[in-house]
């Protein structure tokens, strides 16, 4: 660039100089690209648009995605070589080298950029801003532009079976028959009997009908589904220094694989976490009671699994509250939970009170400790009891 602003005014001071056509065209040439032509590009490339086509990208680790950006050209001016390169966090990076794509674009042109992503960690990321170069036919100089359009990938926690997370492959929780009859189950026939006036039609039994040559109707078992809500302890100074990442990791990755177990049976599960979340997570998803608190009430469904699952994506640890401060300031909105699922480093003699706590008001707590288990008599009790401690698998075997 240096170079060229001396030449184009040592062939301005030779035309002075010699005062001859040649001289006098070289210098005028000089000028028109030095000075003109590149003053116009500039101001035509700064024209040029970065569409990205999706806001945000959802991924499980070990995924592979092309993320394609379309790069416009809304002037009639031709450009030479365009390259771009988006910031990609390493965690997300496919190799180890930035990707830098260069291309050329004609006049009212597009052309379609990719780069290839590959998610490693769970976590919530952000994309860009992009640095868009410019250059010439010549080679004189090269614009620097930064797009700021971002995007945001989410990488979700592991899923795990139970089975992998040294775990029964079937917790004993799911739909209790009610104590009073008044929750009518369909898909659960017990019997018929005679029709009675004031029964709904759609209970009509036809076939037995037919066959006796009276009006039979369905009789259902009553039941209720059990609502599950899942805690996790994100409290840092529970964790032990030398483990932090992988046990922190284990019991995230513990959380999503027992909310995935609960929602695949068609049960409610909701989500209570002392944590902070990622500053770029997508939509609102959760509420914040107090600073500190995450949490998610309790639904059924696949949308339900993707809410949690965002959540735990973007969920950090925290030192501001404690596990059982997260229960007592929580403990009153559990109305209708019947399973709690408490995910903490150790089942300390505090955390054991609180669930006898819980369990003596008619609830089953199930505590899964990615640690140290304390109360190793709890780790025996027959199923179905009010409260159980599991021992999870470390995180070699989980593969974190």
């Amino acid at each position: 660039m240096v170079l060229w602003k001396f030449l184009t005014l040592l062939a301005v001071g030779l035309a002075l100089l010699w005062e001859t056509r040649p001289a006098y065209a070289l210098a005028y040439l000089s000028v028109l690209l030095f000075f003109a032509f590149q003053s116009g590009q500039k101001r035509l490339a700064a024209k040029i648009e970065v569409v990205r086509p999706l806001e945000e990208h959802f991924l499980f680790p070990g995924d592979q995605r092309a993320i394609t950006l379309q790069v416009i050209n809304p002037t009639l001016w031709p450009f030479a070589w365009i390259s771009l390169a988006d910031r990609i966090p390493r965690n997300l990076m496919t190799g180890q080298h930035a990707q830098r794509p260069v291309f050329s674009l004609s006049p009212r042109g597009s052309h379609d950029v990719s780069f290839q992503l590959t998610a490693h960690d769970r976590g919530v990321y952000r994309l860009g801003p992009l640095d868009l170069f410019v250059g010439d036919f010549f080679g004189i100089r090269t614009q620097k532009y930064q797009v700021q359009k971002g995007q945001t990938v989410v990488v979700y926690p592991r899923i795990h079976e139970l089975g992998d997370l040294n775990l029964p492959s079937r917790l004993t929780f799911g739909s209790f028959q009610a104590l009073q009859r008044m929750n009518p189950d369909p898909t659960r026939l017990a019997g018929l009997r005679r029709y009675q006036m004031g029964d709904p039609l759609r209970t009509i039994h036809w076939p037995a009908t037919a066959r006796t040559q009276s009006l039979q109707v369905k009789q259902f078992d009553h039941t209720v589904t059990a609502t599950c809500v899942l805690f996790l302890n994100l409290y840092s100074e529970d964790y032990s220094v030398a483990r932090f990442y992988v046990d922190t990791e284990t019991a995230i990755a513990v959380a999503a694989s027992l909310a995935n177990h609960v929602i695949r049976r068609g049960e409610s599960c909701g989500l209570v976490s002392n944590a902070v979340l990622a500053q770029h997570l997508p939509g609102d998803m959760a509420t914040s009671q107090g600073e500190g608190i995450v949490q998610l009430r309790a639904r059924q469904g696949t949308g339900q699994l993707t809410q949690i699952l965002t959540i735990l994506a973007g969920v950090n640890t925290q030192d501001q509250k404690d596990f059982p401060s997260l229960l007592t300031e929580c403990g009153h909105q559990l109305e209708g939970a019947a399973v709690l699922l408490w995910v903490v480093p150790r089942d300390t003699p505090d955390i054991v009170e609180h669930a006898w706590g819980f369990a003596n008001r008619g609830r089953q707590v199930l505590i899964f400790v990615v640690e140290e288990v304390r109360h190793q008599e709890l780790l025996w009790r027959p199923p179905g009891s009010s409260l159980q401690v599991f021992a999870v698998a470390k995180g070699g075997t989980l593969g974190l």
